[in-house]
């Protein structure tokens, strides 16, 4: 069975109509007291069937548990009617934007602001590229991105003009962004896109998104990823600097460092850091957040395979590592290639319960053993949790 199938039945157990499989906010209806007792029982549940070894530690609840979301998307859907925007996989809502309990009402706003602006008849070329309409940041300061499957004098035309619009009926809107994606990603800011083309316009607005943790301000552009629910990164900080401490005295590799969240928070304390990632332009804002915060770091970009790993330069002093991979997690021997650095201590972490099985026995054949999981409700309202599972070489 997966963690929603545990869920599930959880849930059926204690007498709680779920909707069906298919809706992308299941639990989003439950008292959030309740959702989080179903979510301790299933845990449970699914690490008892996977015979993994200990128990998962107490869940940590999240300080805001709807209207959270700092990303939000929606797909853009050509019909009679015009373009609507939907939850990916649900048929298109009959007022044209899929409501939501875990956007916040400022995002659905932006959404059903757009509707009428992409109906004219100037926007009928951006309309017609569309992929995505994806929303970033929280209260007034807010960036939208339309993810788009070409450029053409239209789409970009259409762009500017929506773009002015969109500016002057919705103020908290401060950038708007076009993106390339041919392909249609599921994943919408993480396609593969041309190189060597112009994959990324600016239509207004500043070109970098900002969140403050731990006393650091961090920047990083539209398209780089960060986490969901920005109220639970600062627990998430202080769980990995409690499961790998103590830091000083070693050197921090972070693998799919992103634009150096964990790198110049956790990391302050280590003797060096070195973040990798595949993204260039996370890179280049985890490179400039550096700068900016005094902090001494190297980051390296390129694609995490267990090659890539291998060649990193070998680590000067004692050296702790931390994997906070995307939801399709490490590539096949990364775990491996970590392994045989012999880092002391490994913080890895699962944005997807039903791989920590996997990931487990990946690190046990290659000489970890698992010590500690703390779960977090990362993603409120929804069947998964974010888990940090502490891994420590065996003697």
């Amino acid at each position: 069975m997966s963690f929603a199938d545990d869920i599930r039945e959880q849930a059926r157990t204690r007498g709680l109509p779920l909707p069906a499989p298919s809706d992308p906010e299941p639990l989003a209806a439950l008292d959030y007291a309740v959702e989080l007792d179903v979510k301790r029982a299933a845990l449970g549940a699914f690490w008892t069937a996977a015979q993994l070894p200990g128990q998962p530690e107490a869940l940590e609840p999240a300080p805001l548990p709807r209207g959270y979301r700092t990303t939000s998307k929606r797909r853009a859907t050509n019909t009679r009617r015009g373009v609507a925007l939907s939850f990916p996989g649900l048929p298109p809502p009959p007022d044209g934007v899929a409501a939501s309990r875990l956007d916040p009402p400022e995002h659905v706003g932006v959404y059903a602001r757009l509707l009428p602006l992409l109906a004219r008849p100037s926007s009928r070329g951006l309309a017609a590229a569309l992929n995505w309409v994806i929303v970033r940041g929280s209260r007034q300061r807010l960036t939208v991105v339309f993810n788009v499957r070409g450029f053409d004098a239209a789409v970009v035309r259409g762009g500017k003009q929506l773009g002015d619009a969109l500016r002057e009926a919705e103020p908290g809107v401060n950038a708007a962004f076009l993106y390339l994606d041919p392909s249609g990603s599921e994943y919408y800011l993480e396609a593969r896109r041309p190189i060597g083309v112009l994959s990324f316009k600016r239509l207004f607005g500043p070109e970098r998104l900002a969140v403050e943790v731990d006393g650091v301000r961090l920047r990083f552009p539209p398209t780089v990823f960060s986490q969901v629910n920005e109220s639970l990164v600062p627990a998430m900080v202080s769980h990995a600097r409690t499961l790998l401490a103590p830091l000083a005295g070693h050197a921090l590799l972070d693998l799919y460092c992103g634009y150096g969240l964990f790198s110049l928070t956790v990391g302050r304390e280590a003797a060096r850091i070195l973040g990798v990632d595949y993204d260039g332009p996370a890179i280049d804002a985890a490179r400039e957040n550096a700068t900016e915060a005094g902090t001494r770091a190297r980051f390296l970009a390129g694609r995490l395979t267990g090659d890539f790993v291998r060649d990193l330069p070998p680590a000067k002093d004692p050296e702790l590592a931390l994997l906070d991979p995307p939801r399709q997690g490490t590539a096949e021997g990364v775990i491996e290639a970590v392994a045989a650095r012999e880092p002391a201590r490994v913080v890895h972490v699962c944005c997807g319960t039903d791989e920590i099985p996997r990931d487990v026995s990946r690190w046990a054949a290659a000489g970890y053993r698992l010590t500690r999981a703390v779960p977090v409700d990362l993603f409120a309202g929804t069947a998964n949790l974010e888990t940090l599972l502490l891994f420590v070489r065996a003697r």
